[in-house]
């Protein structure tokens, strides 16, 4: 009788040690199960990208292929970080080049984000990197004149505006992505 009561008593023990050892589950794979569940409800999650020119270049010196921003555009800069104050932001992108990186170094220094880079016409590389990367978060991407508008473009958004002029650097372009809907796009004019 005492040995049959033992072999009842090892399903319960084994029963036991499994519940102590889910208990005691690693929290990343417990944070990596929830994620998944989160990565397959990303039909709704929307990923806003404002889209901005660099602003006013300085103009001192023609052969400078890479000049600063103007006192001007300096100006237009500081303006952009005050316009996107309350707005939380996850990464900011910029050319190579100085004007669109001092652009946004005032949200960069206000926020503490880096500047990103990215290259200037490969618009598929910054799409992918940007859902990847800030899935449900806002980004601002910092272009030049002959590059909003296939940038917008490529992000899924027709814009109503055939051209930018090269004195034109009041656009900012709101862009919202929602997996698996049409891009929607919302166009206003920003001052210095």
């Amino acid at each position: 009788m005492l040995r049959m009561k033992k072999l009842l008593q090892i399903p319960l023990w084994f029963l036991l040690l499994g519940a102590v050892v889910l208990c005691k589950q690693p929290a990343t794979e417990v944070g990596a199960s929830q994620g998944s569940v989160v990565a397959n409800n990303t039909s709704t999650t929307a990923t806003t990208v404002y889209v901005v020119r660099h602003a006013e270049k300085d103009v001192s010196n023609p052969t400078d292929q890479d000049p600063d921003l103007s006192a001007e555009g300096k100006a237009r800069a500081d303006s952009l970080r005050e316009l996107l104050q309350d707005v939380e932001l996850g990464g900011l992108y910029a050319t190579k080049y100085i004007r669109t990186k001092n652009t946004l170094k005032p949200l960069s220094e206000e926020r503490k984000l880096e500047i990103s880079e990215y290259k200037t016409n490969d618009f598929v590389s910054l799409k992918r990197k940007l859902l990847q990367e800030h899935l449900g978060q806002t980004v601002v991407v910092a272009g030049h004149s002959n590059t909003l508008l296939p940038l917008i473009e490529a992000l899924g958004a027709k814009p109503k505006i055939s051209f930018i002029s090269e004195t034109e650097y009041d656009y900012i372009f709101k862009v919202t992505m929602v997996p698996d809907k049409a891009s929607t796009l919302e166009v206003s004019q920003y001052s210095n």
